[in-house]
Formats: C-alpha cells, structure tokens, sequence
C-alpha cells in the first residue's frame, strides 16, 4: 500500500508539472495586467483604449477554470502509464486515452451533483481533481482485467482506435455510474460546518487571531506546495474570510492584510524563495540547481516560484522541508512583530498586488524606508536560512549526478554493443546522453578536448611509434570513458565532426615532433566505421597531411570495430583512395570485433591489433594464448605486424613475444603521454633493447 500511495504522489506531482505551461499562461497574463508601473498602464491605455485589461483578464479566468478539469484527466494518465509498466500482461492495458477520458466524464459528474462547476478553480475542485484522477485509473485498470466486462468480443482486425474505444466503454460507463451513485449519496449528507469560520472566530476570541490564522495560513500553504498541489489556491479561495482581511489601514491582533503576507512573508512566492535564489547562486557555480536558480531570478522578483518549486525541485524533496516551512513563518514573525510593535505601518493596503517586486511593494504599502528596510531584512534572513540547506543539497546533487553517470556510462557501453539508439531513450540515461552531447559538441568547437600518446615498442625494445587516444574530462562529471566518448559521437552522427578534430591535432603534434627528428616514428589514429562512410574523408586526410608537412606512411590508421564495417561499394572506394594516398590501414580489437578476417580479405592492412581482452589473461587462460598464437602466425602468412596491447608486465610481454607477437604496447613500458612529453621519451628509447 505504501508504494501504492507514493505512486498517487508521484502522479499527482507531476501532472501538477505537466500543466506548467498553463501556469505560466496564468503568470504572464497576471504580469502584463498588474505590472506595477503606472507608465506602463498608461501607455497600455493609450494603445489599447481604457478596457485593455478585459480580454486579457477573461483568458486568465479561462485558464483558471480549466485546470481542474485538465488536472482530472492528466493525473488518470500518469498513474496508469506507471500500473501499466507494472502489468506484464500488455494485452490488458487499459489505453491512457480512454482512461482520460473517463476521468474527465466523472469529474463532470460529481461536481455537477456535489453542486460545483465543472470548471471551477478553487481547493475543493484541485482535490476532487486529485481524487477522480487517481479513482478513475485504479478502476479501470481493475476492471479492464474482468473478461465479463469484454462484452462486444470485438475482432482485433477492427479499427485500432475503434477497437481500444469500444473494448473500454462497459468499463467507463460502470465506472461512471459508480461515482454518480457516490456523488449522489454525499450530496445527501448533511452539509458540514464552515471550518475556517469557526476557526476564525475561535482565534479571534483568545486575542491572538493575526498570529495563529498567519501560522496556519503559512502551514496549508506550504503543505500544499510541498505535496505537488497549488498552495495559493487555497489561501485565494478564503482569502475574505478566515485568513485574510483586504480593505484595511492596519494591522491588528485580529488578522493580516493579504498585501502585508504577500510582501514581507513570500518575498519571491510560497517559501519566501527569492532568499532561496540568492543562497543558491551564492553556494553554486554550476550544476541544476544554479540553472533553475538563473532561470528563477526574474520571476522571483515578481514572486513567481513554480520553475523553482518543480524544477529543483522543491515538492516532495525532504532536503528542503524544513526550510520551506521554517523561513516563511520566520519571517512571518518577524514581520507582525514589526508591524503590531508599530515601527512600521500600512499606509495604502490596495496600492500592490502580488506581482509587485520587493522594495517597490515595501514602499507603495508603507511608505516609509522602515518599511523598504524590514524588507531587506526579511530577504537576508531567508538567504541566511537557506544556505546551510542548499550546501547539502549540492553535495548530495552532485553524488546522485555521479552515480546517475557512471549508472548511464555503464548502459551506454552495453547497449553500444547492441547497436541500440542512445540519445533518443527517454530516461535518465538518455537525458544525460543528449547533455553530453551538447556539450561534447562544445568541446570541439572549443578546443576543450585533449589526445594523449601510448608508445609502442618493437620486439627488439626500441620505440617504432605511438598511438593517439582522445580524451575528454567533463566540467561536472569527469573523466568520461573514451568508448563511451565514441559512442556517443557515433549515436548522435558527430563522429566525423569527432575523427576530423582528433586527425587534425595528431598532425599538428606529429610535425613539431619530425621537426625534433623523429619522422621514423609511426602515428596510429583510431577511426570509426562510420567515418568509412564519408566521401570528403580521402580528401581531409590528404589534404591534412599535406597542409603539415608529412609523408602518408607515417600515419596508420586503426580501424575500430565499435560498428559494424559496411560491405558497400561506397567503403570499399574510400579504403582504395586511403590506401592509395599512402597512408596505411591496421585492423584494431582483432580476434573480437565482428567478420576480423573476412576484412583483411578487403583491404590490406600494415597491421592486426589483437583485443586488449584476449592480451590481458594470457597467462591465465590457455585458449587466449592459442588464439594469439593464430593470429600471430596469420600475421607472418600476410606479412603483416601484429601489435599486442595492454602488455603491463614482463612475464606478459615475454610469454606474448614468445608467442608471435612483434609490437607491443601497454603500462610496462609507458602510460599514455602529453603530446609535449614525448620528444623526451623518444630520445631516452630510440635505441633500446629489450631485456
């Protein structure tokens, strides 16, 4: 049942997300018709004539009144994608459509028994939204897997739409007549109390009203907001009765203006937030949370916090539970004690509307710099509250962003070997795919990758070449895995963009590197199959080699088997040109990529890299020494080298000589090196003999 209700929760949160662009809908109209600068109703007047507002105000209430009904349906819709992925049998899923549609069916029905308007905006409509949205889809999803209630036995070579449509409606229609039942019975209860007016009475009566109905208006506002629902709706709904008093002069024992509550207590919306954007850009640098901060500053200054609430966010998030209540009802404090002490005054309690930015609210109610200064102060008091808990909120951001990477590094390799899309997964792993593809696109536009170079020694001991690997350390996650890199690249087509950028620098550090006197050092660059595909790409390397200086020999190009080599005639020409330009062609990952052989029957090769996985147990695992063996000695047939990686001892480089191999590369003699290392290394192992 407990994760049962979290689901509702869960639901219920993010259907509230969902009708955001409704709200900023809302947000903007309410801007545009009450921005606090009487130039600028002026000007709209004289533009617009006198009644200028009038439309606009009928679209604002239009999207008011349609929210609940939106809410119903949106909230049936969520729940029953997350029942669904639940059921392993997907011919019984109820179809997300139908289901919002019988929810906005019932929702119509019990407000028109309960004596409500279908599109009414107001708490009790947000909670029978919540209710009829979640009802609707837990009883659809029950009865949908009745057989009794498959009445029509429709063929499944009928319309697809027709087939869902008709399938559900004995279960709509039962579901209908089961809430108008309910409905019908509740309207003949008894009406129940007024809540608010005797509790308004009540505190009233002990003298202490304006502190006890501020606290408990802090209290359902926050607790609403927190849970995903519209806290201000409430306190709108009752704002003439229990809580609020709008046409006085004063503050009294007995209530508070609503002017006063929206001015000195939510400075910056529900939660006094505008002290939360400020300790968050004071704490952050980078990360989500500084995004949302940036994002939120204008709309905070009109006390506007929805981007903030969701976005963080903030509802349901237990690191930011105690101060989303305790800064509003410590400002609220702070706030009535100033005002029923006397040092500050409302003079002109109709001169804001919530929408006024602080400082100018401060002074239109008070007209005083003690009113403007209890302000500032209020703000500063909610930044210093907040910042403790937006430091720990980063610190745990920034591991569940950690995690959530090397989980989605993890995902990405394996389903690089299915071949399956990437940035096109709708999770998280495809977020922060498509995240980091922004930004490794920025990366090379930038400059802001770097290629490091293995040494690779001969049999013999000394250095015959080295190979390039790319490498990429990402300002917010790392180091990020060069076969991820790849991947990725592949996935979202920039992997030309990728391989012309790494070819490019390799040249560079390969010509100062022959101005030195190493021109009888060979460069391998990978390349991906995918590039084999471009019919520029002959055309880049020549003209790339040329362009420094360097003879085509002494660039090897190892092809990658991270995709599969395309058969077309297309690949077969540009592996001629390559090859006719000079430059040479290794097979890399040899022994596990996907028809090894049958490719050096294509094209030929200078070389065959045997995979790094077959190298690294061959001490251990005799069927790897075996395949080595074959390999080496299919090398020698074509005479080709065959080049051993991932060589980190002496007993493995010895057992790999003894075994055919004539080139090796790997920690035992050298880790990847900066391109301006190694000019040193290449002298100091220019005429080494092995041991």
């Amino acid at each position: 049942m407990k994760q049962r209700m979290l689901l509702w929760i869960v639901a219920t949160r993010n259907s509230f997300v969902s009708l955001l662009p409704l709200t900023f809908l809302r947000v903007t109209l309410d801007l545009l018709i009450y921005l606090p600068w009487p130039a600028y109703q002026q000007l709209m007047s004289s533009l617009f004539g006198a009644s200028w507002k009038t439309p606009l105000l009928s679209i604002s209430e239009l999207t008011f009144s349609f929210f609940a009904l939106a809410l119903t349906a949106i909230i049936s819709v969520q729940l029953v994608y997350r029942l669904n992925s639940n059921n392993n049998n997907e011919s019984d899923m109820p179809t997300p459509l139908m289901v919002a549609i019988s929810a906005a069916i019932n929702y119509i029905i019990v407000t028109s028994l309960l004596g409500y308007s279908a599109i009414e905006f107001s708490i009790e409509s947000m909670v029978l939204a919540v209710i009829l949205g979640i009802a609707t889809a837990e009883m659809i999803c029950w009865l949908t897997h009745k057989r009794l209630l498959d009445l029509l036995h429709l063929s499944v070579e009928s319309d697809t739409a027709f087939y869902n449509a008709m399938r559900l409606t004995p279960t709509i229609v039962i579901v209908g007549v089961f809430f108008f039942v309910v409905a019908a019975f509740i309207n003949l209860l008894p009406d129940f109390p007024d809540v608010y007016d005797g509790l308004t009475h009540w505190a009233q009566a002990e003298g202490y009203g304006a502190w006890i109905l501020s606290t408990l208006t802090v209290l359902v506002n926050q607790g609403l907001w927190f849970i995903g629902v519209h806290g201000g709706i409430a306190i709108q709904s009752y704002h003439d009765g229990a809580f609020f008093i709008h046409d006085v002069a004063a503050i009294s024992a007995d209530w508070v203006t609503r002017p006063v509550y929206d001015s000195f207590v939510l400075i910056g919306g529900s939660g006094a937030t505008l002290g939360l954007v400020i300790a968050i850009l004071i704490t952050t640098r980078r990360g989500m949370q500084n995004k949302v901060a940036k994002i939120s500053i204008i709309p905070s200054l009109f006390n506007i916090n929805d981007i903030l609430i969701y976005g963080l966010p903030i509802v349901l998030n237990p690191r930011y539970l105690i101060p989303f209540f305790m800064v509003p009802l410590s400002l609220m404090t702070i706030s009535l004690l100033a005002f029923q002490s006397g040092l500050v005054h409302v003079v002109n309690p109709g001169s804001v509307t919530w929408t006024t930015p602080p400082i100018l609210s401060a002074w239109l109610l008070t007209e005083s710099w003690y009113g403007v200064a209890l302000q500032l102060l209020t703000i500063s008091i909610s930044t210093l509250l907040y910042l403790p808990f937006v430091r720990k909120a980063e610190i745990y951001r920034h591991q569940q962003e950690q995690l959530a990477f090397e989980e989605a590094t993890n995902t990405i390799i394996h389903n690089g070997q299915t071949k399956q899309q990437i940035i096109s997964r709708q999770d998280k792993v495809g977020m922060i795919a498509r995240d980091l593809v922004y930004d490794l696109r920025q990366a090379i536009y930038h400059d802001e990758l770097t290629v490091v170079y293995q040494p690779k020694h001969h049999r013999a001991g000394h250095i015959v070449g080295v190979e390039a690997l790319v490498r990429w350390t990402h300002p917010r996650y790392g180091f990020v895995s060069p076969a991820m890199l790849v991947m990725l690249a592949e996935d979202s087509g920039d992997i030309n963009k990728l391989g012309r950028w790494v070819f490019e620098h390799c040249c560079i550090a390969k010509a100062k590197w022959n101005a030195l006197g190493h021109q009888n050092l060979t460069m391998a660059i990978n390349i991906s199959p995918l590039q084999l595909s471009d019919n520029a790409l002959p055309t880049f390397l020549s003209g790339c080699v040329t362009k420094y200086g360097l003879h085509p020999e002494e660039i090897e190009l190892e092809i990658t088997e991270s995709s599969e080599i395309s058969d077309s005639q297309q690949v077969e020409k540009i592996l001629q040109e390559i090859s006719d330009i000079g430059i040479h062609l290794a097979m890399d990952d040899f022994g596990m990529g996907y028809s090894s052989l049958l490719h050096m029957r294509r094209f030929k090769v200078n070389a065959i890299k045997i995979d790094g996985s077959i190298t690294r147990d061959v001490l251990t695992n005799s069927t790897n020494a075996d395949i080595i063996r074959t390999i080496s000695a299919l090398g020698k047939a074509q005479k080709v080298s065959v080049v051993a990686e991932y060589v980190e001892t002496k007993e493995q480089r010895e057992a790999l000589l003894e075994m055919g191999c004539d080139i090796f590369q790997g920690y035992y003699h050298s880790p990847p090196l900066k391109p301006e290392d190694c000019p040193r290394y290449f002298l100091s192992h220019r005429h080494e003999v092995a041991e």
